[in-house]
């Protein structure tokens, strides 16, 4: 009976060692499932795309809109190319835990909170089955029926589109003071915890803008990470509070798109 019970405990262990790699990430120890193994992976001495949207929707001179067909065209790129869109979570994992993530990796971020990308960026991203991060000015919700409400909010979250922090009112953290910084960067992330039920992790800073007082302030507020702007790849070495993210506008063609992902893996 004690043999049969060796064999099988050995049987075991052999499928798990046949089902899991054991690697070693800069002096940390990880498994990798085989299925993610089989992808070309990328580690976090290396950099990833995260690109910075506002608005989906035409409006003359506005670079900041982008129209619904060429987001689309934007995003079927992105698919039909390989691409895997990403989390925060995935990035933190990436950056601090050194998980390793897909080698073609892109995070696609909304800032601001706009009604237009709960009505138009939502369903082309739903279409193409991608993740997405919408950073909210909390002081706009159910206040300004330019921007999501509380109830969509909530829908998105569900659904694969996650709900992070921008303010209360889009302040732009580098002019005002350490006290005031504290205050909007916990006000929003609890005015959104509350809505959502669930953390808040992640803030993006108004026009990028940061100093020294905003990275104590958000760090003391209880955000793990934080996100700016600088038109260039995130990499660790930016600082996990002050990652770089790529804008995009409207007179971005595909060609510029290609460009900007094929550019982290140089």
């Amino acid at each position: 009976m004690k043999i049969l019970k060796k064999i099988l405990i050995l049987s075991l262990s052999i499928l798990i060692i046949n089902s899991y790699s054991y690697n070693t990430i800069l002096g940390h120890e990880v498994y990798i499932n085989e299925k993610i193994k089989s992808m070309p992976l990328k580690y976090n001495n290396e950099g990833v795309c995260i690109l910075m949207y506002h608005s989906i929707g035409f409006e003359k001179n506005n670079r900041l809109r982008i129209p619904q067909q060429q987001f689309k065209d934007q995003m079927k790129y992105i698919k039909d190319n390989g691409y895997t869109t990403v989390t925060l979570q995935d990035l933190y994992n990436f950056f601090v835990e050194n998980k390793p993530i897909p080698k073609k990796s892109v995070a696609i971020t909304f800032d601001d909170g706009y009604l237009d990308n709960y009505e138009y960026a939502y369903p082309v991203l739903k279409e193409f089955n991608l993740k997405a991060t919408i950073f909210v000015t909390t002081n706009t919700i159910d206040r300004n029926n330019a921007y999501i409400t509380s109830n969509q909010l909530k829908e998105l979250q569900n659904n694969g589109i996650d709900i992070e922090s921008h303010t209360v009112n889009h302040e732009e953290l580098s002019k005002i003071s350490y006290e005031k910084q504290l205050k909007t960067l916990k006000e929003s992330k609890e005015t959104l915890e509350r809505i959502l039920n669930k953390k808040v992790n992640y803030i993006a800073y108004p026009c990028g803008k940061y100093n020294e007082d905003t990275i104590t302030a958000m760090k003391n507020a209880g955000y793990i990470m934080g996100f700016t702007t600088g038109g260039k790849i995130a990499r660790k070495n930016d600082g996990i509070c002050t990652l770089h993210r790529i804008g995009v506008v409207s007179i971005d063609g595909i060609d510029v798109l290609e460009g900007r992902l094929k550019s982290q893996m140089e």
